[in-house]
């Protein structure tokens, strides 16, 4: 669901509501920032003002992100203006187009917005967005004196622009490719390969501190039945419903992922055997609940292990997870592959 708020337009004299930054994009690198950093305070410098400015929406301010550097600069990055008041940049982003005003004191409408309150008499600037069509906010340019803001100044402007809205939709591809090396798509949970390497993290950081861990392999019984029997749609509807009850329900810091197939690991930090056998018995019922509505009798087994300091390779801890999941199928006389 998208975040939204709402703008006023100073001049229409009316709220719009629109679209912006939403919890699901990435965050502004330090490398981006600076980038940026150095696109307004030459911005400002060209086009010879006090301010330049990149602003970001959020549900109820218009925020400086960032600002020029200059010494006349009257704007502090963190300086927030409340929506609803009639801000410059609430009209930029609400009728999502350029806004120039030459001089605010010249127009009934204009001259009591807050920026005037700081001697910015004049204003030209233009939307940010995402690649979805968020607004990121506007980058903008402020003057104390009546400026009209020359055609190239103007392209300038937008041409700088150009170029942070290509560095946002890089943010995005580049995640949506560390996604795509990192999870399982299926499932939402991470990837055998990045499911390991939390597990080789984990046991080499308890070696190094002596800190307890613990892990569990899973595994979903008869899911070739189910295939066989219903159908890969419904053995895969089997699945996501398995693996969003665990993810549903885990620690924030716990891991989970698909090992293959119809297995999959959980890593749980700071438990031990004890702990992490009673989470995974008080899910059970819940998480097979689930599953059962969709394929009658359906249900998983399990078997845990913790952290020993006496191994030194994390190997022998999945091998005795792995050893208590098979005791697990044969107490439940469930089939399973014999292991090499």
């Amino acid at each position: 669901m998208r975040k939204t708020t709402e703008v006023f337009l100073r001049a229409k004299r009316e709220r719009r509501e629109v679209a912006i930054t939403d919890s699901s994009m990435p965050l502004i690198s330090k490398e981006l920032i600076d980038k940026w950093q150095r696109i307004i305070n030459i911005m400002a410098k060209i086009i010879n003002v006090p301010a330049g400015l990149i602003m970001q929406i959020t549900e109820k301010e218009m925020v400086v992100f960032l600002k020029s550097q200059n010494a006349d600069n009257p704007y502090e990055e963190g300086d927030k203006g409340l929506l609803g008041s009639g801000l410059y940049c609430e009209t930029v982003i609400g009728e999502d187009n350029e806004l120039l005003i030459d001089n605010a004191l010249d127009s009934e409408i204009w001259k009591d917005n807050s920026d005037v309150k700081l001697n910015m008499v004049s204003y030209y600037g233009v939307p940010i967005h995402w690649p979805n069509q968020e607004f990121f906010g506007t980058i903008c340019v402020l003057d104390n004196k009546k400026n009209t803001f020359t055609l190239e100044y103007k392209t300038l402007l937008k041409e700088f622009r150009s170029a942070i809205e290509v560095d946002l939709k890089n943010l995005v591809n580049e995640r949506k490719l560390r996604y795509l090396a990192e999870m399982d798509v299926l499932t939402s949970s991470y990837n055998r390969n990045k499911t390991q390497e939390f597990l080789i993290n984990n046991f080499n950081s308890a070696k190094a501190t002596g800190t307890k861990f613990s892990i569990a392999i899973m595994d979903i019984n008869r899911l070739k039945e189910i295939n066989d029997n219903y159908g890969h749609v419904f053995g895969d509807k089997i699945i996501k419903t398995f693996a969003q009850g665990f993810n549903l329900h885990k620690r924030e810091e716990d891991i989970f992922g698909r090992w293959g197939g119809d297995e999959f690991v959980l890593i749980c930090p700071n438990y031990d055997l004890k702990e992490i056998n009673l989470m995974i018995e008080n899910l059970y019922n819940k998480i097979t609940g689930k599953m059962e509505s969709i394929v009658p009798n359906s249900s998983f087994c399990y078997g845990c292990a913790e952290f020993s300091a006496t191994e030194n390779n994390y190997q022998k801890l999945l091998t005795r997870a792995d050893d208590n999941l098979y005791n697990c199928k044969e107490k439940n006389k469930i089939y399973r592959f014999p292991r090499n």
